[in-house]
């Protein structure tokens, strides 16, 4: 099984440079090991000085790095969707159902759950020992690591609706002397335990610390300090735990070693100083992680 490694804090304070050289390090010590930015503004290519794409690019023999577009996975949802309903209701043409999905594609939630499929795509991996996974911006991220949890109560409530459905159908087939539906043959109920089982497996990996580190970057200042506590509360009400911070940009002025520490007594926190010249391409990325071994 994987380990994953999800980077998270406010926008700026350097996640992507942090997720590049925590790839790296894994990748150096022969761990197979795959980056993935789901930021919708990448910038692993401009760090690696490389182009990039969706489909993935080893550059390294044991580094993969891909850039994943939150919009295409959101379309390839839709028209997953779009021809599932088809062959359900095959009297959508009455309905209209094409116009429907023409302004879903805009409703809010939409990205978010767009992003949760590229993390759902990311723990579906088998193929590397190490997956890293550079986040959107916060306000994007906790609501898609929400989103399990969120689609599990739903789902539960969905599926004892569809089961209330059933039972009068099969009350009014039963008057006709017609064929009664088992809820394990009905399509509409199959699917929903299959979303469950899905969720509930992903649920479980965010939350397992032995299967996921979350990675908390921040910086030393006010602004990244105050959104990374409200990180920490938000995930622990998701039920998850920031394993690992790193101080990003670290000058060792002021207080905020400790200020860090006391925030956050149980976690393990390193830094990673301020660099002299700009952390692009391996060579450099590579000379900046000898200076913090």
């Amino acid at each position: 099984m994987p380990r994953y490694h999800i980077f998270v804090g406010k926008g700026g304070v350097g996640k992507s440079t942090c997720s590049c050289l925590e790839a790296l390090r894994l990748a150096s010590s022969q761990r197979k090991t795959l980056l993935d930015s789901m930021d919708p503004a990448h910038n692993l290519h401009d760090i690696f000085r490389t182009e990039l794409g969706a489909k993935g690019k080893k550059i390294l023999p044991t580094l993969t790095v891909r850039e994943s577009d939150t919009s295409q996975k959101g379309r390839e949802y839709m028209a997953e969707i779009r021809g599932e309903l088809k062959n359900l209701y095959h009297y959508q043409q009455a309905l209209n159902i094409d116009k429907y999905f023409n302004l879903l594609k805009f409703a809010p939630g939409m990205e978010e759950y767009a992003a949760l499929l590229i993390l759902q795509r990311c723990y579906d991996e088998r193929r590397y020992d190490e997956l890293v996974i550079d986040t959107p911006p916060t306000a994007l991220t906790m609501k898609m690591l929400a989103l399990p949890g969120v689609n599990l109560h739903w789902i539960r409530h969905l599926k004892a609706m569809r089961e209330e459905i059933l039972l009068k159908k099969n009350r009014v087939a039963e008057i006709h002397s017609e064929s009664s539906i088992d809820r394990d043959h009905d399509p509409i109920f199959s699917r929903l335990v299959r979303m469950q089982k899905r969720y509930d497996t992903l649920l479980s990996l965010l939350c397992d610390r032995t299967q996921t580190e979350i990675v908390l970057i921040l910086n030393e200042d006010e602004l990244s300090f105050s959104e990374s506590l409200l990180i920490k509360r938000q995930l622990a009400g998701f039920g998850m735990e920031i394993g690992r911070i790193i101080v990003n940009k670290y000058t060792g002025m002021g207080e905020w070693t400790e200020r860090v520490a006391e925030a956050f007594p149980d976690v393990t926190i390193s830094q990673n100083p301020l660099a002299d010249k700009p952390l692009t391409g391996i060579t450099v990325l590579n000379e900046h992680l000898s200076r913090l071994a």
